[in-house]
């Protein structure tokens, strides 16, 4: 790709978050393809200016936000809007006004921010899921592209307008790409040329692990670990009867977010963020890689980061039995309920038998550059190359 192409990406985390999402391995592969990169993140409002206690990430956006943007390097720009019409679960914010406003009231104007950076009419407009990349649809860019990665109908307090205009924007992109197979069965009648674009592995995941971290060091082993953020979609009752079943295991969960209000048995540990650059490390000294997923219209259709990153990092893994994890054959062990999983760990650590050499292998034909292949293919078929 020439070194002039400019890629605007719209997703809803940070760029230096440390929970690391599709976006991100996106975003290094344009860069390690030649490209300029703008990264528009989550809108900020004026009640996250004033809130008490905002977390690393959102003093990382006002601060950014406050400075007219930041370079991360000399070919990033990263930037974090304020608005005025936050879209939100709000009688007056969950409007078709304010969805199509929400990035048109900003302090400054964003089209003014952009167009400062050079990035007014990009070659590549990329856009994920998010509450706000409808709003940057309407830019002009050689090509609109949006990568779908979950069904909002099943997504719980997303106003009806927000839907909508969402929709809008998958029927009008030059270029969609889906997460899930389930996904593009939805759109099958709307997008019948919807492109399958599962999660994949960094190539760091496959190379020697590093020195324990410090983090693990009071924690004995066998370990059994999740990773990720902690949100709706975790089942946080299979990981408890996890820690129950398994009282001699130390049951790690790493991630920013807040585990659910319940008792967690006492081998349950919850540490908070880790930083993504070591978790090869990390992985390599735990014993078996948890994705307790709860069961529901919405998780069927996800397709999990970190199933490729632990079988990456040559991890036994035990996961909830989704349609897509299903369909895409890992070498794991499904199971359907939270007994059943608890079960199922206790038979990794009693003795794993897989092999190792079948997990990395299998993770091999899952890597960001395989699925940026599949990228790059379909921008040439746009006249981007």
């Amino acid at each position: 790709m020439p070194a002039a192409t400019r890629v605007l990406i719209g997703d809803a985390a940070t760029y230096g978050d440390p929970a690391r999402v599709a976006s991100h391995a996106f975003a290094r592969a344009f860069l390690d393809d030649g490209a300029r990169l703008c990264w528009i993140g989550a809108p900020l409002d004026p009640a996250t200016l004033v809130r008490p206690g905002p977390d690393a990430q959102t003093r990382h956006r006002i601060q950014v936000w406050r400075r007219g943007g930041h370079c991360p390097d000399d070919r990033v720009f990263e930037y974090y809007p304020l608005t005025l019409l936050p879209v939100a679960d709000h009688p007056a914010l969950r409007t078709r006004f304010a969805v199509r406003h929400t990035l048109r009231a900003t302090l400054p104007r964003m089209s003014a921010v952009v167009r400062r950076l050079g990035f007014q009419e990009p070659e590549v407009l990329w856009l994920s899921t998010s509450r706000f990349a409808h709003a940057l649809f309407p830019m002009r860019a050689r090509v609109r592209a949006c990568r779908v990665s979950d069904d909002w109908a099943h997504h719980g307090r997303v106003p009806p307008a927000l839907i909508a205009a969402h929709d809008e924007m998958v029927d009008a992109a030059d270029l969609v790409f889906v997460t899930s197979r389930g996904l593009k069965t939805n759109l099958r009648a709307r997008r019948p040329d919807a492109i399958y674009l599962p999660n994949g592995v960094s190539e760091r995941f496959f190379a020697s692990p590093g020195p324990e971290p410090a983090l693990l060091s009071r924690f004995p082993h066998p370990r059994a670990v999740v990773v990720g953020r902690l949100d709706a979609w975790v089942d946080f009752d299979t990981i408890a009867r996890v820690g129950e079943r398994n009282p001699g295991a130390s049951v790690l969960v790493i991630g920013p977010g807040l585990p659910a209000k319940r008792t967690y048995p006492a081998n349950v540990h919850f540490t908070g963020p880790f930083p993504y650059a070591e978790l090869p490390s990390l992985l390599g000294a735990c014993d078996v890689g948890l994705v307790p997923f709860v069961r529901s219209e919405l998780t069927h259709g996800v397709s999990p980061l970190k199933l490729f990153e632990y079988l990456a990092s040559g991890l036994p893994v035990v996961a909830t039995r989704l349609d897509e994890i299903e369909a895409t054959s890992p070498p794991a062990l499904l199971c359907d309920t939270p007994d059943g999983f608890a079960d199922a760990v206790a038979s990794v650590l009693d003795g794993d038998p897989a092999d190792r050499t079948a997990r990395v292998a299998f993770a091999r034909e899952h890597t960001w550059a395989k699925r940026f292949d599949v990228v790059k293919g379909a921008l040439a078929t746009r006249g981007v190359a």
